[in-house]
């Protein structure tokens, strides 16, 4: 199921239709140097994962302003001009190998300071589609006074037990395959990341975010 949390926004200018997703685990990252990908070994592993998408809609027209695409500790805004509709009026948002994070387009996305090192978001297209018109429920809704919210929704408690491996071995073991020049720059870079792309725990509920009252926050 995708989980709606729909929120008045900008003195009700807007309505925002946050679309929360639950993922069972998240797997090892990839570091992508230039051309290179290589596998981060268990560095980003944990049980379960949130991510999220936000529809922002004009309460003067009806019309779809623009979409937030959260991906790790922040994320973007696209206009509803740039977006791909699949089907009619609707979108598609492609989610990251083994992270999870939210685009709007296929293909390969560093996450990071730098142009020529980071993390790497890679998304294609594939068969393997959720339709969230399908599967869906309102678990949050600010304008429905009388909305009950579900119990778990208060869960203030990580979703996930803390998977314990040695993030120092991890790193040397990424590392040594380096060439001598990029290890500084490598050990550096990982030090300069979120914790959510390193952490052993797994995140806690949507409720528990620091959007859920508030606007989205933005990677640049």
């Amino acid at each position: 199921s995708a989980y709606f949390h729909i929120k008045p926004m900008h003195g009700g200018t807007y309505t925002d239709l946050a679309i929360w997703l639950f993922f069972g685990f998240n797997g090892g990252g990839f570091l992508r140097i230039g051309s290179l990908t290589i596998p981060l070994g268990k560095l980003g592993e944990h049980v379960a994962d949130w991510e999220h998408i936000t529809l922002r809609v004009s309460n003067f027209n009806g019309m779809l302003r623009k979409v937030f695409f959260s991906q790790h500790a922040a994320g973007e805004w696209i206009h509803a001009s740039e977006l791909e509709f699949t089907d009619g009026n609707r979108f598609a948002a492609y989610s990251s190998l083994h992270g999870h994070a939210c685009f709007y387009k296929p293909g390969q996305i560093s996450h990071g300071n730098s142009e020529f090192i980071g993390i790497s978001n890679d998304m294609e297209r594939s068969d393997k589609i959720f339709d969230t018109a399908k599967g869906y429920e309102i678990i949050s809704a600010d304008y429905l006074g009388n909305h009950k919210e579900p119990p778990w929704l208060n869960f203030a408690r990580p979703w996930g037990p803390k998977v314990t491996y040695d993030i120092a071995k991890e790193i040397d073991n990424v590392a040594d395959a380096l060439p001598g020049k990029l290890k500084k720059g490598f050990h550096n870079f990982i030090h300069s990341l979120p914790a959510e792309l390193l952490g052993e725990r797994g995140p806690t509920g949507p409720k528990f975010k620091w959007n859920w009252d508030g606007d989205e926050i933005k990677c640049c």
